[in-house]
């Protein structure tokens, strides 16, 4: 994982929305000054949607694994693959 301090707040950046129908199970994040999108799945856009209401690392990984059930091993694996993809491909950054 990207090295992150787990005080760091995380936040959506500014071109990003995020959109989501669950009934249909698709969910995307959009980039409206370039027009990159990303089809997301129902956890990255639960993450997303944690992170664009703004909260720590730590906060986020500790509503993640309460959210899913997880063990916390699990759910900073998984979390962390997440926040690599939307790190990279410009989706949030860290503030």
């Amino acid at each position: 994982m990207l090295e992150i301090k787990s005080d760091k707040q995380l936040v959506l950046r500014d071109p990003i929305m995020i959109q989501g129908i669950p009934e249909l199970d698709h969910y995307y994040a959009f980039n409206i000054e370039n027009g990159d999108h990303f089809k997301l799945n129902h956890t990255a856009h639960w993450v997303l949607e944690a992170i664009g209401s703004g909260m720590t690392l730590a906060e986020l990984t500790s509503k993640f694994t309460e959210a899913f059930e997880l063990i916390q091993e699990i759910a900073e694996m998984d979390l962390a693959e997440i926040i690599d993809f939307a790190l990279e491909n410009n989706i949030i950054k860290e503030v």
